[in-house]
C-alpha cells in the first residue's frame, strides 16, 4: 500500500511540476530562477498530496482511469497552483492545471503499472 501511495505521489508530482514551471516562465526557460523552481516544487508537492489523499477515497474508479486521472490531476493543479502564489497573469492557474493533466494522460500511455 505504501509503494501504491508513493508511486501515486511521484506520478503527480512529476506531472504538476514541470507544468507548473513551463507555464510560469510561459515556456522561456532562460528566465528561469530559484524562486520559479521553488513555487513549482510546492506546486508539484500540493497536487501530489491532494491525489494521495483522494486515493484513499475510492482508487478503483478514479484512479484506474486515465481520463478521470488526468481531470482531477489537472483540477488539483488548479487549486494548488491559485493557493502557492497568485497569478502572475490571468488564467495561469487554469494553463497550468490543463498541461498537468494533458501530461498526465500522456504518461499513462508511456508508463504502466
Amino acid at each position: 500500500m505504501i509503494k501504491e501511495k508513493f508511486t501515486i505521489f511521484f506520478r503527480r508530482f512529476s506531472e504538476a511540476f514541470p507544468a507548473c514551471l513551463l507555464v510560469m516562465v510561459k515556456g522561456d526557460l532562460g528566465v528561469l530562477t530559484w524562486v520559479h523552481w521553488s513555487v513549482a516544487l510546492r506546486t508539484g508537492i500540493a497536487t501530489a498530496i491532494v491525489m494521495v489523499a483522494l486515493s484513499f477515497i475510492e482508487t478503483k474508479r478514479w484512479l484506474h482511469n486515465r481520463y478521470t486521472t488526468g481531470a482531477l490531476t489537472g483540477l488539483a493543479t488548479v487549486g494548488s497552483d491559485y493557493l502557492v502564489h497568485p497569478a502572475s497573469f490571468s488564467g495561469e492557474a487554469v494553463l497550468t492545471g490543463i498541461a498537468a493533466a494533458i501530461l498526465c494522460v500522456l504518461y499513462s500511455f508511456v508508463v504502466k503499472n
